[in-house]
């Protein structure tokens, strides 16, 4: 019999991540909550180590042998990162689903930090774990300027808030274009195409997940975790947004000012 699958939700903060797995998902029969060790999953060997080996070497150019012995060094805690990761999902896998069926999929929330976002590192992941699926969460950051404002993250500063959504989405986005092998392992889902047509979205999510749709899943839309209820964002505040992170958003089919875009 094979095992039950897994499937994390990646979401930026304030993307409806929450909302999403919890009144949403979590209505599917086939479908458990978790939430993974995030820590394990964001921080790579050269975090880990406080480890730059460029750093190192320029300051120690009298041992040529030093780049070879912290490369080797890297290399190993690496190859034992990764057979932790398997470790974990394959522990996951056998001792926490209450389920047997195989058809059972484990969602687990992989919010990529809040207030502080943080990469995630998706060449450890698939190289430990290949078959896991992600479901990528995606909002316009200029919806979710107010929630960082109200809880004074980020210092509330639209470039910073746009610097961090740019880096995040576009990690993600350009890990599966380039490692095709892995490209049919995540699916995209934006935040305002799943508000605006659940009925549409759904039945797309749980083909992707290998199950059938179940329309209970629809009965939670509206009740959103943290909804925000504050203006829209100011307009000198979503210019700074589009003005950095304008290539991005528009490559998620995003509409923005052309004006405020860098060439």
């Amino acid at each position: 019999m094979s095992k039950p699958s897994l499937v994390g939700v990646v979401w930026w903060p304030h993307s409806g991540g929450r909302w999403f797995c919890r009144s949403i998902l979590n209505q599917h029969s086939k479908i458990q909550g978790a939430m993974f060790v995030q820590p394990w999953l964001f921080y790579t060997t050269d975090m880990t180590m406080e480890l730059d080996i460029t750093a190192q070497v320029h300051k120690a150019r009298s041992l040529p042998e030093l780049e070879k012995h912290l490369k080797a060094l890297k290399t190993s805690i690496d190859d034992g990162r990764v057979e932790g990761l398997r470790k974990y999902f394959q522990y996951i896998q056998d001792h926490y689903l209450t389920s047997k069926d195989p058809e059972t999929h484990l969602v687990g929330e992989m919010c990529l930090g809040s207030p502080i976002p943080r990469s995630l590192d998706l060449e450890a992941l698939y190289r430990g774990f290949p078959e896991i699926k992600l479901i990528h969460l995606v909002r316009n950051p200029v919806d979710s300027f107010n929630s960082f404002t109200v809880r004074h993250e980020m210092d509330s500063d639209p470039v910073k808030i746009a610097g961090s959504w740019l880096t995040l989405n576009a990690q993600i986005r350009t890990f599966f274009e380039a490692r095709p092998e892995f490209k049919d392992r995540c699916l995209i889902v934006k935040y305002e195409d799943l508000l605006e047509k659940p009925e549409e979205i759904l039945p797309e999510v749980c083909a992707f997940m290998g199950l059938d749709y179940e329309p209970e899943m629809l009965a939670s839309v509206e009740r959103r975790w943290g909804r925000n209820t504050k203006s829209a964002c100011p307009e000198d505040a979503q210019k700074l947004i589009e003005f950095v992170a304008g290539p991005e958003l528009k490559s998620y089919g995003y509409l923005v000012n052309e004006e405020r875009i860098l060439d």
